[in-house]
């Protein structure tokens, strides 16, 4: 297999699995293709990639239906933190800036609030419309070179460039269409979250190597909450200092094989626990939810009585894909002691002071933060 990026061949598979091709509980109205994740990585350019992929179609039925997690409503707000940080502290806030895959405009909205008064936000989703509807300026599509028309001051993506089918063709756009002084700000798993709606994993070595080939520079970076955040600014932009970070190539690709064992592990847990519980609350309708739930032994599954619930009242009533399992909204659970509680989401922080808040007190916990 030829790395996407730098078409070496000089490439390797770390981690296979199955998992559905949905991947948040759903209306539970047509089944749920289980498809094949094939990750392999480039050991010249050091980009990770999705060998083996759903098809364009499957995946612009995915985006254009796409439902994530809803901070408007407090679930993860905190995520979001390091970001507007980021943002407020390289940009002006008279500066024009785009958010690509602005989801439905919670970061648009805190920039607003702060000040920022000429940010737009691009979103192909349904949540397009409920950033609409708070009266924040989104642009419903995908991102193309018709959304700009003059040099804007700046770029920014969340948790968005690794599901590209084609990210550095965006890059490419965002880098031709950037003032002289212009920033593009990204953050990315930080060579993680391995599931089949992420096609490229990134980590700083490339990134590197990104911004050299598009005639920029990065001038910060940092790894919070295992994502990876980088501002790159042009090459020749004398404001800034380049940042050159040292990494061990030859150490990380021997250590490839440390992503497998990790999702194996982390599987072999939860069988471990699910056995010895018999009956368990499962906290968490999301991507490591549906991810765990399906790595669970079909006899484990048949013999525990699992009540799935989660803090998104959106997804009460829903179905968890591959497991058929309904989700209940976590009230069903205020006030109540717990025997066996599992925590399969990223935000455990904040599910953890929702149970404080609420009243709900448990014997044992297994958490997840990822899958």
């Amino acid at each position: 297999m030829r790395c996407p990026y730098c078409h070496s061949d000089n490439t390797l598979v770390f981690l296979e699995r199955k998992m559905p091709a949905v991947l948040s509980a759903y209306s539970g109205d047509f089944p749920v293709k289980v498809s094949e994740l094939q990750v392999s990585a480039c050991k010249d350019c050091l980009v990770g990639f999705a060998s083996k992929k759903l098809s364009s179609e499957e995946l612009t039925e995915i985006y254009d239906n796409y439902l994530y997690i809803s901070p408007l409503n407090n679930i993860g707000a905190s995520k979001y933190d390091g970001m507007i940080n980021t943002i407020a502290s390289h940009f002006g806030k008279d500066e024009k800036i785009f958010e690509i895959g602005c989801s439905e405009g919670y970061l648009l909205k805190k920039l607003n609030d702060i000040g920022f008064s000429n940010v737009t936000g691009i979103e192909p989703g349904p949540q397009a419309d409920i950033a609409k509807g708070l009266g924040l300026n989104v642009i419903k599509g995908y991102f193309n070179a018709s959304h700009v028309q003059d040099k804007v001051d700046g770029y920014y993506l969340m948790h968005v460039f690794e599901h590209f089918e084609d990210p550095f063709s965006i890059f490419k756009l965002m880098t031709e269409t950037l003032n002289d002084a212009g920033r593009i700000v990204i953050e990315v798993p930080d060579f993680g979250g391995f599931h089949v709606q992420h096609l490229f994993y990134y980590n700083i070595y490339f990134m590197q190597g990104l911004a050299r080939d598009n005639k920029l520079k990065i001038i910060y970076h940092c790894v919070e909450n295992d994502s990876l955040r980088v501002v790159f600014v042009k090459a020749e932009n004398t404001r800034y200092n380049d940042i050159e970070v040292a990494f061990d190539k030859a150490g990380y690709i021997e250590n490839l094989s440390i992503f497998k064992q990790r999702c194996d592990a982390s599987r072999n847990r939860v069988n471990a626990f699910l056995r010895k519980a018999g009956s368990v609350v499962w906290w968490g309708a999301g991507s490591a939810s549906v991810i765990l739930l399906n790595g669970v032994e079909k006899e484990v599954l048949d013999s525990t009585n699992i009540m799935v619930v989660d803090g998104d009242q959106n997804k009460a009533g829903r179905t968890v894909p591959g497991v058929n399992l309904k989700v209940s909204y976590f009230e069903k659970i205020r006030n109540k002691h717990v025997s066996n509680l599992v925590i399969a989401s990223s935000f455990y922080k904040e599910i953890f002071e929702t149970m404080k808040a609420n009243g709900i007190t448990y014997d044992h916990v297994e958490v997840f933060s990822d899958a």
